[in-house]
């Protein structure tokens, strides 16, 4: 798992029962100059987690963490 994999991760645990957009994970889930640089940080790994069944997406392209029974 890469640092900015980890870092969607921990920003999603916030709020586990929401859907959130993409352009707010990459605002907030890691520092905000990152995303004043480049504002597209997120896509790639955000869809790797899609890919992994970590992160499921929603009808708007909206995303959360995937509840896992166990």
């Amino acid at each position: 798992m890469t640092y900015e994999e980890s870092c969607i991760i921990d920003y999603l645990k916030g709020s586990p029962n929401d859907f959130v957009n993409r352009r707010e994970i990459a605002r907030k889930a890691v520092n905000r100059k990152i995303y004043e640089e480049d504002p597209h940080w997120v896509d790639a790994p955000l869809m790797a987690l899609v890919e992994e069944d970590v992160v499921e997406q929603n009808d708007q392209g909206h995303y959360k963490l995937k509840k896992f029974e166990g």
